[in-house]
């Protein structure tokens, strides 16, 4: 090895390594986050606060990931760090408030929340969080206020009218609740929960075909439990489209093996609609041997 070669090394080992600055952590733990890793993105923004723990970012962005992780009370802390060097960060009291409500806090989160929007009257997420305690509280006033001022900041967001439906539904609005389930459904077609909620108004109006129609959405989106099918099969029944009924029946007695008097009574009623009197009188025979008192006086007529 060259004299020269040997001084080139000593030379290239003496130069400090590239030390990362406060930005660079930052932003790495920026795009951990955004691809949910929070553990590596909290590894990252403790690493910025390290190197400068007197600006809001690194603590903020730190709080946010203890939150996705579940670790409340140090994203609380992390949230309460960023408020005392930015008393006006209205995001820090917003989402400190979700750790607190996660924490059973609830006094203290409303709290956070008023200021939120005491800074930021734009906080969309603040007033349908904030919704969301009054409902528990039972106090509706509150309620349809700030969700009218999130629909007006936000028209496209789908929770706001979702939640202003149920609000109005229980105060016996059904016909305004449904305007705002139809809202909601434009905005989130695939959404279980709003379809089932759609489909008993529909049902309790006699619309039958359109509550199977939000119930079939529902199944086809994660909602496909027994219960489902049952409340299907009905509302199929009572659109008189029968064999979708037949169906729904057949898989309530075959694959939840719900094999009840009521479900063979009703198949052997639709496939008596559809003109397969074998088929019915074989359902109605079963739902008689099972107790059913109708069933055997159909059977007994129909079924020589």
């Amino acid at each position: 090895m060259s004299r020269f070669f040997v001084f080139l090394i000593s030379i290239l080992i003496s130069i400090p390594v590239f030390a990362q600055t406060y930005h660079d952590h930052l932003i790495r733990g920026l795009h951990l986050f955004s691809g949910h890793q929070y553990n590596a993105a909290a590894e990252a923004f403790s690493k910025a606060v390290a190197l400068n723990p007197d600006h809001d970012d690194g603590w903020f962005r730190r709080g946010q990931a203890y939150l996705e992780l579940g670790r409340h009370t140090e994203a609380i802390s992390d949230f309460s760090k960023t408020i005392s060097i930015r008393p006006a960060h209205g995001e820090a009291y917003y989402f400190r408030a979700l750790a607190g409500i996660q924490k059973g806090n609830n006094g203290d989160a409303l709290k956070d929340l008023n200021k939120a929007l005491e800074i930021d009257s734009a906080l969309v997420m603040a007033y349908l969080v904030r919704a969301e305690i009054a409902v528990k509280a039972g106090r509706n006033g509150e309620v349809l206020n700030d969700l009218n001022k999130a629909i007006n900041l936000a028209p496209l967001n789908s929770n706001a009218y979702f939640m202003r439906a149920r609000v109005l539904l229980r105060n016996g609005q059904a016909e305004k609740a449904l305007e705002d389930l139809g809202q909601a459904i434009k905005f989130d077609p695939d959404n279980p929960e709003m379809r089932l909620e759609r489909s008993q108004i529909l049902l309790n109006i006699r619309m039958f075909s359109e509550a199977a129609e939000d119930m079939t959405i529902a199944i086809e989106n994660g909602f496909d439990y027994a219960e489902m099918f049952q409340m299907r099969a009905s509302a199929w029944f009572q659109a008189e489209m029968f064999s979708q009924a037949i169906s729904d029946y057949t898989r309530l007695i075959n694959t939840f093996r719900l094999r009840t008097e009521q479900n063979y009574f009703n198949r052997g009623l639709a496939r008596l609609n559809t003109n397969d009197l074998s088929g019915a009188c074989e359902d109605l025979r079963k739902a008689a041997s099972l107790g059913h008192t109708e069933a055997e006086k159909r059977a007994g007529e129909l079924c020589k």
